[in-house]
């Protein structure tokens, strides 16, 4: 196996993705951030980090971003039901509610091939999802 990569979102002016990569003691996993900076104030981001397990970078994301509302460009198959678990864990959690997600959940469907849903308890809203078949 050669490097692949496996979770990618993209937002304006850069992106996230973890990488999977096979070297002689087992397989590593690559975290590279990238974020161009448009002004003067020097805060382009290029960082790039190595991790024994698919968890740990998708953790760093998961504090630090709302990577729900971002382009998801790939995940790949082997960490899709990790990723979908944790949006509802996330989103739930967050109380996100149905009208600040809208821009995105279209984009999280068909990129995780997942059916959202949600219901109102107590004005409490709570999201689920039915797995999609097909396209």
């Amino acid at each position: 196996m050669s490097k692949e990569i496996v979770f990618n979102i993209l937002g304006e002016g850069g992106g996230i993705y973890i990488s999977r990569k096979k070297t002689k003691t087992g397989i590593v996993f690559l975290y590279h951030h990238n974020e161009l900076d448009f002004t003067d104030e020097g805060l382009e981001v290029n960082e790039k980090r190595e991790y024994s397990d698919f968890e740990k970078p998708f953790q760093l994301i998961n504090d630090k971003y709302p990577w729900y509302m971002l382009y998801i460009n790939i995940i790949h198959e082997d960490f899709r039901q990790y990723v979908i678990d944790k949006l509802i864990e996330n989103i739930n959690k967050n109380s996100i509610e149905p009208d600040y997600l809208d821009y995105s959940k279209s984009q999280l469907e068909d990129s995780l091939r997942i059916s959202l849903s949600f219901i109102k308890d107590q004005g409490k809203t709570i999201w689920s999802y039915t797995e999609r078949h097909g396209p």
